[in-house]
């Protein structure tokens, strides 16, 4: 029985690494300061390397607001179009209003559409820049589109008295999704002019309203998330249901802040790090998620101008497009983090061989399985020997508990007694299943989070590998391909009791990760199931060259 405890010990110990992988390894959110807004902002002023708190706290700007206009505005929108995305633009604010990306898509079979990132399309809220000492809001007049070779600049003015006007002008290149934004403030007139307490926000949410979820098929994790930099690592904020809303303030001196669901991002980046006082991230009642960015109050002096540079990357988390940013650790490939990014690379090559993702999953399985044979064939083997060699220990096994029934403790000491005779070690099998397991973790951790497997087709009824099985085929694969993995893999039962827990392990396992695999993305279960099946080879292999 021993060994069979053993056994069932470590499975659990395997599904617990497996299955709460996140939570164990994976970033941590934040947790929330105690106590009042207005305690936390008169104790503790924001800086640097400090953990978000939930206040008004120095240098964020109060939630007043003043009416943009008496009368109401009627809206115009001015579109831009790239070979990545069509942008529309608002008069409202000069903000965006639409923004779809051309290589990505939502919904499934026929009704499939380009993905839309600002959901719901809402008015006037999505990279707008506000303030309760001058009227930033309201209507914007139209400057024009300008097209200079690849780039083209789209630019919006509003007059905040006379002879004081802010031109505001994004810059949108065609093989990128950067947006260049930028703020003139000019004085045209005779006095300073002063304007303090503007905030530049994005929100409600990205890509899906939180009402929006129960609408869509599949699982959407990692949803209305804020991310920002720390040191060499990131920093975590799951944006939850309040009932009230909240803002928690960011450390002042992050390059760049992100809000992302799983697949896209929107960000500020602004190009001068003392252009922003401080980020915070605010929740309205119902799960709405924004990420502001306080910018710094400015004094215009008489015939001059200042500008504030704000840039942000709206679109797919692909990594090499991060990467060039900076912002690659936007990207969660899993807590074994260099793993996941030699996974990522090997899955991209892979990619490039086939072009098709199904396909370069398959070969970076078998790429994989072939790294790991070596481990895998030793564990094979010494599974093998040990069940031939508790075979021959079974009429010594029964004495033993005949002799000791009625002491357990006697009958461990003298069972690991014929162990050692024996030259058996319960975890030698064990060890090399092990190593392997930082690699499978890496994978699953790439699979899960690779948005380019968004809308990616590979056979017959799985057109797309980031959503679930239609028909349950691949879950079931995987089930079945384990249950008969285990089964060549197990040892001869020595008596009943051990018969019926190794029934339990053979049976309950696989048919719970069969249940829970149902919503799993379709990419991660080829993956899975391909790797039983070459692991279910290799032990043919391995019982084969035994028996000869």
């Amino acid at each position: 029985m021993e060994d069979t405890k053993r056994l069932v010990t470590f499975v659990i110990i395997s599904g617990i690494i497996l299955f709460g992988f996140n939570y164990f390894f994976g970033p941590k959110p934040q947790a929330k300061n105690p106590g009042s807004a207005a305690a936390t902002a008169a104790a503790s002023p924001v800086a640097s390397g400090t953990a978000p708190v939930t206040a008004q706290a120095a240098g964020a700007p109060q939630e007043k607001m003043i009416p943009a206009s008496i009368k109401p505005i009627k809206e115009k929108t001015w579109t831009v179009e790239t070979p990545l995305f069509t942008a529309a633009f608002s008069n409202q604010g000069g903000t965006l209003s639409s923004f779809k990306l051309k290589k990505y898509t939502d919904g499934t079979g026929t009704n499939q559409f380009e993905v839309e990132v600002i959901p719901g399309r809402a008015t006037g809220t999505y990279l707008q820049l506000s303030s309760p000492e001058a009227p930033l809001s309201g209507e914007w007049t139209f400057g024009g589109i300008k097209k200079d070779g690849t780039n083209q600049t789209i630019s919006f003015s509003r007059q905040l008295k006379p002879g004081v006007v802010v031109t505001r002008v994004y810059t949108i290149s065609d093989d990128s999704y950067l947006i260049k934004s930028s703020f003139t403030f000019s004085n045209k007139t005779a006095v300073p002019f002063a304007i303090k307490d503007m905030v530049l926000s994005w929100g409600p949410s990205i890509h899906y309203l939180p009402d929006d979820l129960s609408k869509v098929k599949g699982v959407v994790p990692g949803y209305n998330k804020v991310v920002y930099p720390e040191g060499k690592g990131v920093k975590l904020l799951q944006i939850k249901k309040e009932k009230e809303t909240k803002i928690q303030v960011l450390p002042s001196t992050s390059e760049w802040v992100v809000l992302k669901d799983l697949y896209f991002v929107t960000s500020f980046i602004p190009e001068k790090y003392s252009d922003v006082k401080v980020y915070s991230a605010k929740s309205e009642a119902g799960g709405y998620g924004y990420i502001r960015a306080a910018l710094r109050d400015l004094i215009i002096n008489p015939g001059s101008q200042e500008v504030i540079s704000i840039d942000s990357y709206i679109g797919p988390a692909e990594y090499k497009r991060l990467k060039k940013l900076g912002m690659e650790r936007a990207v969660d490939l899993g807590g074994i983090r260099f793993l996941g990014i030699w996974m990522l690379y090997g899955l991209d090559f892979c990619f490039k061989l086939t072009k098709n993702w199904g396909l370069a999953i398959l070969l970076i399985t078998l790429i994989v399985r072939g790294i790991l044979w070596i481990p895998s064939q030793s564990s094979f083997k010494k599974m093998k020997e040990q069940q031939s060699k508790m075979a021959l220990m079974k009429p010594r096994m029964d004495t033993l508990k005949k002799i000791y029934k009625n002491d357990p403790q006697k009958m461990n000491e003298e069972t690991m007694k014929i162990y050692k005779e024996y030259g058996i070690n319960p975890f030698s099998g064990c060890l090399p299943i092990l190593l392997q397991l930082p690699i499978f973790l890496a994978l699953y951790a790439t699979l899960i989070n690779t948005v380019e497997l968004k809308g990616a087709y590979f056979i017959g009824w799985l057109k797309d590998l980031s959503h679930p099985d239609p028909y349950f085929i691949l879950p079931v694969f995987m089930g079945v391909s384990m249950i008969v993995q285990q089964k060549m893999s197990t040892p001869p039962s020595m008596d009943p009791e051990q018969e019926k827990t190794q029934k339990i392990m053979l049976w309950g396992m696989p048919i719970i990760l069969t249940v829970m695999s149902l919503q799993w993305p379709a990419g991660l279960l080829l993956y899975w199931g391909a790797s039983n099946v070459l692991g279910i080879v290799q032990q043919l292999l391995v019982n084969r060259s035994k028996s000869k």
